[in-house]
């Protein structure tokens, strides 16, 4: 904000040209309804869904292997040492026992337990679902969104939310653009996702 109404870059207002030569500004409930316009009206069109769930689809996908194959490693070695156990108990039923192998049983109860304990604490990540109505749900959300924040009852809340959302609105001069500004946001796609979803 570099005054009450209106929104610019502070350090072109403050310093001059030599740190910025944006000089544009903006009313503030203009960005805001331009802001709130895009992300109702822009961010969830049908094409950008498609890229979005292929792009998260693909994250998990990811994600969710590199988890998997730490999964198979656990289960693997568990099977080992389950294996080493039962040939010790194998060697002392024929009679071979010697004390060290008392030892050797402890440890390898051990790590069993301990892996045991790795895989309960880590189950499988679940299967990756997304809503297929995802873009009309954002588009409401996004829609309360904006009572809430004309709502004082509401409004921090509601700032709150976009914040999480957003991470960064550019407003670049742009003679072809509405009110000679073109506006892009910046941001989280996890969060928007949060949003869609409830």
């Amino acid at each position: 904000m570099i005054n009450r109404t209106r929104l610019g870059c502070s350090g072109a207002r403050n310093r001059g040209a030599a740190v910025c030569i944006n000089r544009a500004t903006i009313r503030r409930e203009e960005l805001e309804e331009r802001v709130l316009g895009g992300l109702r009206d822009r961010l969830m069109h049908p094409e950008l869904v498609a890229a979005f769930v292929e792009a998260y689809r693909l994250a998990f996908n990811e994600a969710a292997g590199r988890h998997s194959s730490d999964h198979d490693a656990t289960r693997k070695e568990l099977a080992q040492i389950e294996a080493k156990i039962a040939g010790v108990l194998t060697a002392i039923e024929d009679g071979m026992y010697h004390p060290s192998m008392k030892a050797k049983m402890e440890a390898l109860e051990g790590r069993k337990a301990e892996l045991t304990r790795m895989l309960a604490a880590t189950p499988e990540p679940p299967a990756l679902r997304l809503h297929p109505a995802l873009g009309e749900r954002y588009r409401q959300e996004i829609v309360r969104l904006a009572e809430a924040l004309q709502r004082p009852s509401t409004r921090s809340v509601a700032t709150g939310i976009l914040r999480g959302l957003i991470r960064e609105i550019r407003v670049v001069p742009k003679a072809d653009a509405p009110g000679g500004h073109h506006v892009e946001l910046v941001g989280k796609l996890a969060a928007v996702l949060c949003l869609a979803e409830g």
